[in-house]
């Protein structure tokens, strides 16, 4: 494997990512320090895709609030969209001297390192849910700052979105209910029947943001998720636009 061939996600390029994204998010090099060795420890055999756990992850551990770890995990994904060359290098002294061709291995092959559990969970993961999440978490992410100013308002306005009585529709409005519930976690995403739910679920999340934002500031914002979503390697297998 090529050292900057950020198609196939080497290790080396993945930390080159983690870094930049925790340098631009963190003055002081200490807490830089403490979040990259957690990366290596826990999150370094995960495909580049699930970013959004160690985000998630980080902003629990460093106490962000909504809009601070979306701009987190945003600094993430643009990570992704640069060549290794590009990134800033990680220091020297931060590098695992550990099995140091077993790591290699294992950015090679990832499946052959993970235990069969975590390596079908790192490939079951498909392009269009990871793209859905990216857009989603940049509506979803103002929706929430505005909704924490006013408790009750988040599920008071989901209540009211206008949807059918029955059919399909109302059981999408009740997923959507639920991942509400859950500040719209990535990782909470109720389970769907396929990738055709997915366009009504983000028609909600506009109709949302519509009512508690404003039309304009949600249109906005539904050009900022699509524009988000379009950096995504697998934007190329799922288009955002579908989204819309």
């Amino acid at each position: 494997m090529a050292a900057n061939d950020n198609t196939s996600m080497g290790l080396n390029y993945r930390r080159r990512v983690i870094y930049h994204a925790l340098h631009d998010t963190f003055s002081d090099p200490q807490e830089v320090r403490r979040f990259f060795d957690l990366w290596q420890r826990d999150h370094s055999h995960e495909a580049h895709f699930v970013v959004t756990r160690f985000a998630a992850v980080v902003a629990k551990n460093a106490g962000f609030d909504a809009q601070q770890r979306s701009t987190f995990q945003r600094r993430l994904f643009h990570g992704l969209t640069q060549t290794y060359d590009n990134l800033p290098r990680v220091p020297d002294t931060w590098m695992p001297t550990a099995e140091p061709a077993a790591i290699q291995a294992a950015a090679s092959s990832p499946s052959a390192s993970l235990p069969t559990e975590a390596a079908t969970t790192a490939r079951v993961e498909p392009p269009e849910l990871i793209v859905f999440k990216t857009f989603a978490q940049t509506i979803a992410a103002a929706i929430l700052a505005k909704a924490d100013r006013h408790p009750g308002v988040l599920l008071q306005a989901v209540g009211d979105l206008a949807v059918a009585t029955a059919g399909r529709e109302q059981e999408l409005h009740r997923i959507f209910e639920r991942w509400a519930e859950a500040r719209f976690a990535s990782d909470a995403l109720p389970k769907l029947q396929s990738q055709d739910d997915l366009r009504p679920l983000a028609h909600l999340l506009y109709l949302l943001a519509a009512d508690l934002l404003g039309p304009m500031q949600a249109d906005r914002l539904l050009a900022q998720a699509a524009s988000d979503a379009e950096r995504l390697p697998e934007a190329s297998m799922f288009s955002p636009q579908i989204l819309l």
